[in-house]
């Protein structure tokens, strides 16, 4: 089984460096162009499925890169991770408010102020990955078109990790596709 894992568009919020989570900020003109880049670029690429989070920058990026010729199905558990009351706020008002802090370190499990912890982010990105596998055929091609933590969180779920996995190791830019073999 293969897993492309693709990131959303730019949204207004990426550019302004806020963190969006789950509030459900649309696509802004560059991130549709990401997608149509995206889309020729993997022209020749056959999908079998297609799954997007349902929040509305993933599921319009899914559409454009598939070209509205196939069916998007939706999964809640591909929303982005929760940020809680940090939601809206700026990158960098959350960095000072949290300094020092690891907020993918497993070991601390960050989970101030109601943002999903990096074990809840793992263990739900771990039941998507056990269900694909359950469902689909072991040569099927997967397009997963989500966000950047719960990418992060499913890519290192197929990869393998531990405690001491350096989670910062690894992102997703938008409109960045990342092919995974299962």
């Amino acid at each position: 089984m293969k897993l492309f894992l693709v990131r959303h568009g730019q949204t207004d919020w990426n550019v302004l460096k806020k963190k969006q989570g789950r509030t459900d900020i649309p696509l802004n003109e560059t991130g549709r162009e990401q997608a149509r880049e995206l889309r020729d670029k993997i022209k020749d690429l056959e999908f079998d499925v297609c799954i997007a989070s349902p929040l509305s920058r993933a599921y319009e990026t899914a559409k454009i890169i598939t070209g509205g010729e196939r069916e998007i199905l939706t999964d809640e558990r591909l929303v982005e991770r929760c940020f809680g009351e940090f939601e809206g706020m700026k990158n960098e008002d959350f960095d000072r408010l949290n300094s020092g802090v690891d907020v993918w370190g497993r070991k601390k499990n960050f989970s101030e102020r109601g943002t999903e912890s990096a074990r809840e982010i793992l263990v739900r990105a771990k039941g998507v990955v056990e269900d694909l596998k359950q469902k689909y055929p072991e040569d099927c091609r997967i397009l997963v078109v989500a966000h950047g933590s719960f990418l992060k969180a499913m890519y290192f779920e197929l990869v393998g990790y531990d405690d001491e996995t350096d989670f910062h190791s690894v992102s997703f830019k938008n409109a960045e596709m990342k092919e995974v073999e299962v």
